[in-house]
């Protein structure tokens, strides 16, 4: 199929159904791609996906970003994703309509679907939850994931809430929003185990009333299903995800918890029709139409006169106010399509994209095939004629700065706040539709304020000063200013943490990834730790980082003598000019490390450092550490989520908790996200357990830092998330981090 019969092709399967389909979920990549392919674009059924959180505190395998700005990329990606399978996107939590700082949020992994309702807040949750079912109306509603012991917190609050939330719909008497109820016909749950790498559900899937094969092909994109499906997932790059797929039957098994029974697929019973909406003349018209325009194509001339058949039955259909969203939105659908069947347009450029406040941006818009376009822009916007296809869009100098983030997305378009409105006339039919350009608008303060670096860490016996430019403003009054030079302004900053606000914001990108340029709104912050910590000058450390690991940027600021290893060394360089090696988060499985080699530099007295790995990152129990080490699995049973989870030390005298530095409780407080994560399982006996720690309720685990004496050298594992801690600027973190690349001290007697 060409590239313009597949637009056409994808424009018209929307109009094969009324229905809609609601899946919630937790985060970006927890959708059901291929199920919602076939829904979509096999059915033409509206599929919307509601997603709590941003994503913003997972992995990320494209660098080093965390936080907020994974949260615009993970964000970004999830539309992208949407797109490749015509899905409608809501997001429930942080963003542009609840403010970054909004409670639900991806806080990290957790084990407990209670804790993570009470730290979103429940009724906040359900009542969000309530208002998106009440807008949507959706027939079928399906969480994600079961709740069940062995499942991921987050996940388990969202399908506690969405079942809730779907109750509470249909009750009149609940506020939400006032909003009028909406009762759901059928309420599915996955007839599946979420098991697998990071999960292993205690509890067994209900029982299977209906299954779709996902393994069937659709002609028209030349795949099956679950292959289309996988197409979607390849733009969660960030999370690696994306597979290869052979061809053959793909069961899909749903249960359905709630609604009439299924039939032989899912939806059975419901409107699917627009004459099951209503006995009303008009709407057997607009279906007789519709299908005369599905059999039609790829007959361009032929698709659109029966669409505007259909648009004109449907412009002056009556029908009662409970149907009436579903018709107004079969309206822009036929919309769409007859746009693509008459190959009508409107190339939109947004010149510069990226705008400042106060400044001025030119939009251009050329109309193809006879439309008539006005701009489209935020109220308080300006747009003034140019010429004839230009508009220059004036920035008010007050216009709140905007990163990339948007509050959902929609495959009919409209989703971009400068724009075009799109209006055309045929055979006395007159439609309007949003046009998006292809560039993501972002807004710039009239003034930015940035602050670098962002985060600074000094020993407190440090001869090298903290010193901090500034961008845009000058230091505000309480800044502890000792003197400005070419560099900046030096701090005169006491031990402890400080956080310096600038008073002002400029926007942070995140450029090269697949998905496309983000950005967010950063305050100007100096974030300063003076910490009390001794360090080994003499040992020379080498760093084999993976592409997210910043280890090698924190030990420079604790003025540790530390270098990147490169691909060269580790194939046939001097490993024996290092002390010390640390191979840090993915390494193994991102660097070309030969384990035989780094093996022999252990043997002959150096110490090596690894940091967590996951099981799948390149890690060889019985090769890849110098003794056998096991990584547990499914990871939630072999992690600490509570950042607070006491901490039991096994061997207090054991060099690595005393060299140069004494771990002591305090070095244990303040601690961020989680203690630890992937968790060794099992170990070679020369290893000694150092800690013990447990999340409340479970039985302690051994496997966070692992030492052994190896040859004449030494190995540490460590599974604390060290990361975390140092993008936190947590002081015991960095007074562990400095024993951990020490050159080994003896053992003091019993330990």
């Amino acid at each position: 199929m060409t590239g313009n019969n597949e637009a056409l092709w994808r424009a018209l399967q929307p109009l094969r159904s009324v229905a809609c389909w609601l899946m919630t979920g937790a985060h970006p990549d927890d959708e059901w791609s291929g199920f919602l392919a076939w829904l979509a674009l096999g059915r033409g059924v509206r599929t919307v996906y509601a997603c709590s959180t941003r994503g913003e505190g997972g992995q990320n395998a494209l660098g080093p970003e965390r936080g907020r700005l994974l949260a615009a990329l993970r964000s970004r990606e999830m539309e992208r994703a949407a797109g490749e399978i015509g899905l409608a996107l809501r997001w429930i939590g942080a963003g542009p309509e609840h403010g970054a700082d909004d409670p639900v949020f991806d806080f990290g992994f957790s084990k407990s679907g209670e804790d993570t309702l009470r730290r979103w807040g429940a009724e906040r949750l359900r009542e969000r939850l309530v208002r998106l079912i009440r807008t949507e109306r959706p027939d079928a509603v399906s969480p994600t994931f079961l709740d069940v012991p062995g499942q991921h917190g987050h996940h388990r609050a969202m399908t506690a809430a969405t079942l809730e939330a779907v109750e509470l719909a249909a009750d009149a008497g609940f506020a939400g929003g006032g909003l009028p109820a909406w009762r759901v016909a059928k309420l599915y749950l996955p007839a599946f185990s979420g098991a697998g790498g990071s999960y292993d559900d205690e509890v067994p899937p209900p029982p299977e009333t209906v299954r779709v094969d996902l393994g069937a092909r659709c002609d028209a994109l030349g795949a099956s299903w679950a292959q289309v499906g996988e197409r979607s997932r390849r733009w969660h790059a960030s999370q690696g995800m994306g597979r290869d797929l052979a061809d053959g039957s793909r069961p899909f098994p749903l249960h359905l918890l709630r609604g009439v029974p299924d039939a032989a697929a899912p939806l059975d019973g419901v409107a699917h029709r627009l004459g099951d909406l209503a006995d009303v003349p008009a709407l057997r018209v607009a279906d007789a139409a519709i299908a005369a325009a599905l059999a039609a194509f790829p007959d361009r001339g032929g698709v659109a006169e029966a669409l505007h058949r259909a648009l004109a039955a449907l412009q002056g259909a009556v029908v009662r106010a409970e149907i009436a969203p579903r018709i107004a939105l079969k309206r822009r659908q036929l919309s769409a399509a007859v746009t693509v069947a008459l190959r009508i347009g409107a190339e939109v450029v947004l010149s510069p994209p990226q705008v400042r406040a106060g400044e001025r941006a030119v939009l251009s818009i050329r109309a193809v095939g006879g439309a008539v376009v006005e701009p489209r822009v935020p109220a308080g916007w300006r747009a003034q004629r140019l010429d004839g296809e230009r508009f220059a869009i004036e920035v008010p100098r007050d216009a709140a700065p905007m990163g990339t983030l948007r509050d959902g997305f929609d495959p009919l378009g409209g989703n971009e706040p400068v724009g075009a409105a799109l209006l055309w006339t045929h055979q006395g039919s007159a439609w309007v539709l949003a046009c998006d350009p292809p560039g993501r608008l972002t807004v710039a303060p009239l003034v930015d304020v940035a602050v670098a670096p962002g985060a600074v860490v000094r020993r407190v016996d440090s001869a090298a000063p903290v010193v901090v430019a500034l961008d845009g403003v000058a230091p505000p009054d309480g800044w502890p200013v000792l003197r400005r030079d070419a560099a900046g302004y030096e701090l005169a900053v006491s031990p402890g943490r400080h956080d310096l606000a600038a008073g002002g914001v400029r926007l942070a990108w995140l450029r090269g990834a697949p998905a496309g340029e983000v950005a967010i709104v950063e305050p100007a912050v100096a974030r300063v730790l003076r910490v009390p910590v001794a360090i080994d000058g003499a040992a020379r450390v080498g760093v084999i980082a993976g592409e997210a690991d910043e280890t090698l940027g924190w030990l420079r600021q604790l003025d540790i003598n530390a270098v990147a290893v490169d691909d060269a060394t580790l194939a046939g360089g001097d490993l024996g000019r290092f002390d010390v090696l640390l191979v840090g988060v993915f390494g193994f499985g991102q660097r070309r490390v030969q384990p035989d080699r780094l093996m022999a530099w252990v043997a002959a007295g150096g110490s090596l450092v690894t940091l967590y790995h996951r099981p799948g990152d390149g890690w060889d129990e019985g090769r890849t550490p110098p003794l056998p080490i096991t990584i547990g699995s499914p990871s939630l049973r072999w992690r600490v989520t509570d950042p607070s989870a006491p901490v039991g030390v096994l061997l207090p005298g054991h060099p690595l908790l005393n060299h140069p530095n004494t771990i002591g409780a305090a070095d244990w407080e303040g601690w961020v996200r989680e203690r630890g994560l992937y968790f060794a399982r099992s170990w070679d006996p020369a290893y000694a357990a150092l800690l013990e720690l447990s999340d409340p309720g479970e039985a302690p685990m051994q496997g966070a830092l692992l030492a052994a004496a190896v040859g004449k050298g030494r190995h540490v594992h460590v599974a604390l998330a060290l990361h975390h801690q140092f993008s936190a600027l947590v002081p015991g973190a960095f007074r562990l981090l400095a024993n951990l690349v020490a050159r080994p001290a003896a053992a003091p007697p019993g330990a």
